[in-house]
C-alpha cells in the first residue's frame, strides 16, 4: 500500500464542472488499509470561525479565518489542519510536518491568542474506501484517467496562504514543476 500522507491531491482540469471536486486541491492527512482521508482545502463557507466559536460559547477577536468545507463526509464535524508547532488533547499527526486536531478545548485556546504558526478550519472531510483513490488515480472503470488527480508533495504556501481558485492554480503549478524535477 503506498502511503500518500502529506500529498496534495489536485483536480484534474477536465473534471467537468458538476462534479463536487471541481478544481479542489485535497490534503491527504491519513492512509490506512481501512479508508485515506483528507481535507478539501480551497472551499469556502460563509462561516467564519468566530461564529463557530460563538455558538459554542467562545468569544473569538475576528471575523478571520472563514471556515472551509473539508469534504462531503461529516460536514458537521469541525478540525484544524496545522503546523506541527502546537498540540490539542485530540491531535494527529497528518504528515511530516502538519497535525490535525479536533476537540472542543481547541476553541478556547485559538480564541486566546494559542495558536499554531498556521491553521485552517474545514467542516467535514474527504474520504476514499479501501482501493477506491487507488482507482481514481489509474484511471480503472468507472473513473476516467483523463480527469484523473494530479498528486504532488504539499508545503505551507499551498496549504495556508492562498484560497480558492488561486488556491487550485498554485496546486497546478507545483505539481507541474515536481513532474518536471523528477526528470532532471
Amino acid at each position: 500500500m503506498r502511503n500518500r500522507v502529506g500529498k496534495l491531491l489536485v483536480a484534474h482540469p477536465n473534471l467537468p464542472k458538476d462534479n463536487w471536486f471541481y478544481r479542489t486541491v485535497v490534503y491527504i492527512y491519513s492512509e490506512t488499509e481501512q479508508q485515506t482521508l483528507g481535507v478539501t482545502l480551497n472551499v469556502p463557507t460563509t462561516t467564519t470561525f468566530r461564529n463557530i466559536c460563538y455558538n459554542k460559547g467562545v468569544i473569538y477577536p475576528s471575523d478571520n479565518p472563514q471556515v472551509h468545507k473539508g469534504g462531503p463526509v461529516g460536514q458537521h464535524s469541525i478540525v484544524i489542519l496545522h503546523t506541527d508547532d502546537w498540540i490539542g488533547k485530540n491531535t494527529i499527526q497528518a504528515g511530516t510536518s502538519y497535525r490535525l486536531t479536533s476537540d472542543e478545548i481547541m476553541f478556547e485556546r485559538l480564541s486566546l491568542g494559542d495558536a499554531p504558526v498556521y491553521w485552517r478550519a474545514f467542516l467535514g472531510l474527504t474520504a476514499w474506501q479501501p482501493g477506491q483513490l487507488d482507482a481514481e488515480l489509474s484511471g480503472t472503470f468507472p473513473y476516467n484517467a483523463t480527469n484523473s488527480w494530479l498528486i504532488c508533495d504539499a508545503n505551507d504556501d499551498i496549504l495556508f496562504n492562498c484560497d480558492g481558485e488561486q488556491q487550485w492554480k498554485q496546486a497546478i503549478e507545483l505539481c507541474s514543476h515536481q513532474m518536471i524535477q523528477r526528470y532532471f
